[in-house]
């Protein structure tokens, strides 16, 4: 095998790997059970978006997932297991 197939093979295996890396699922960890009484969002720069929910005066910080399942109302954390 050439240099030159071996740089295209490494440079294939990279962008796979960077994609497959970018596209992962965040977890953090599961906040207090209880009704929602609020979502917030917010864009950094240097971070992208990055999701909260309110359950019982406790605001913690979740995937976009489950901020797309969970309302205002919705009992937490049964709204985000539904996705």
């Amino acid at each position: 095998m050439g240099i030159f197939r071996r740089c295209v093979l490494a440079a294939v295996v990279l962008a796979v790997l960077a994609t497959a890396t970018a596209c992962k699922q965040q977890t953090f960890p599961p906040g207090p059970s209880g009704t929602v009484t609020d979502r917030s969002r917010a864009y950094y720069k240097s971070g992208g978006w990055k999701y909260w929910l309110t359950v019982n005066s406790s605001k913690f910080r979740v995937s976009r997932n489950d901020y797309q399942s969970c309302f205002r109302g919705s009992s937490y954390p049964t709204c985000a297991k539904e996705h």
